[in-house]
């Protein structure tokens, strides 16, 4: 008898606490979460430097939660149930719900939680598999533009690599429409990050750029795919072991998402859309997002519908780190995604080409003084 009542009493007082929490601090919170990404950390910092502050009132000035009562951050600590964000409620029971809750740092055309960047794990097998090519789809697409030599820069600072360097593309793939099948050793994004490497040179940029076949080093070392990054880490080091000159390094990729999210039409000429994904997970990340926020900013200036923003993504929702810490000046760019033709991301290169040649001369005369 006594069970079932301390039974009733724990469920009662439970129930109670969440109720009045809830009233007290926000009476809209279920609702607001839906629009924001709380932390959902099982254990959180704050709730540490909370206990701390009510015994020392040094550590007051350090804490920035106090829209979360003690209750609410007990509740957070006990059962990882976040009041303020309702889908932690859910985490529990749908496996993969995790991978949906990037932070939209800004939001482009037509961008929201339904189309943000989601990293895939294909099999090594998948990736490596000999797949035909679409001869007519690449009728229109030269393999190179027919320019007048250029003088190359005296420095090399760019350094454009690719971590999925086998991401393709549907309409230049023979006989299916599966999104899984979007990978090819050749007709790849390599082949728009060596465009962008060429828009750049003209410019008077120097660029190097790197095409190593990832996904053949992972099936020699026995590694999975999302050890992407350890590989193209290793690439990057040595990249800037042999050139202090590097200040900015681009991991160029395609989306997963279809064509609808990731095409725009500009002046009756067909784009790839652009997309920023910036990895929290080390201590030097807002320098990037610094950087990155100001590439978006002055593409939406001249080129409005061409972005779909910037989104942050932290260890719980993909690699975390992208390799970002090793530059100040670091960022993933995702081009068009499977269902985009190589022309419509050469369009693209050539505008962001544009737009980053104005960003680079600016931030010279800062850095040189």
């Amino acid at each position: 008898m006594k069970e079932y009542i301390r039974l009733i009493f724990t469920f009662f007082f439970s129930t109670l606490t969440i109720i009045s929490s809830v009233i007290i601090n926000e009476s809209n919170l279920f609702f607001s979460s839906l629009i924001r990404d709380d932390n959902h950390q099982t254990v959180s910092d704050q709730w540490l430097l909370h206990m701390l502050s009510a015994e020392n009132h040094y550590f007051y000035p350090e804490t920035d939660d106090q829209g979360t009562s003690i209750i609410q951050q007990a509740l957070q600590l006990t059962t990882n149930i976040n009041l303020k964000d309702v889908r932690s409620l859910i985490y529990e029971e749908i496996p993969g719900l995790f991978t949906i809750t990037s932070e939209i740092i800004v939001a482009g055309e037509g961008t929201d939680f339904t189309n943000i960047p989601i990293e895939s794990s294909p099999p090594i097998e998948e990736l490596l598999k000999e797949r035909e090519v679409e001869e007519k789809s690449l009728e229109n697409v030269p393999d190179q533009k027919q320019k007048t030599p250029v003088e190359q820069p005296e420095k090399n600072t760019v350094f454009i690599y690719h971590s999925h360097n086998r991401e393709s593309f549907l309409p230049h793939l023979k006989n299916t429409n599966d999104p899984s099948d979007a990978q090819h050793k050749e007709i790849n994004i390599t082949l728009v990050g060596q465009r962008l490497g060429e828009e750049l040179i003209e410019k008077g940029i120097g660029a190097v750029v790197d095409t190593t076949d990832i996904p053949s080093i992972l099936f020699e070392r026995d590694w999975k795919y999302w050890q992407s990054y350890d590989v193209s880490r290793e690439i990057v080091e040595e990249a800037l072991a042999t050139n202090e000159n590097f200040a900015y390094l681009f991991d160029i990729h395609r989306d997963s998402v279809g064509r609808n999210a990731t095409t725009t039409t500009i002046d009756g000429k067909q784009y790839a859309k652009i997309y920023f994904v910036i990895g929290k997970s080390h201590e030097n990340y807002k320098e990037n997002e610094k950087f990155a926020i100001e590439l978006n900013r002055m593409i939406e200036e001249k080129y409005p519908s061409l972005t779909r923003g910037i989104v942050r993504k932290d260890k719980t929702t993909g690699n975390g780190v992208y390799n970002q810490d090793l530059s100040e000046r670091s960022i993933i760019i995702e081009i068009g995604g499977i269902e985009n033709t190589l022309d419509e991301l050469y369009n693209t290169v050539e505008l962001f080409a544009e737009i980053f040649a104005e960003f680079y001369y600016h931030d010279a005369i800062q850095v040189n003084g």
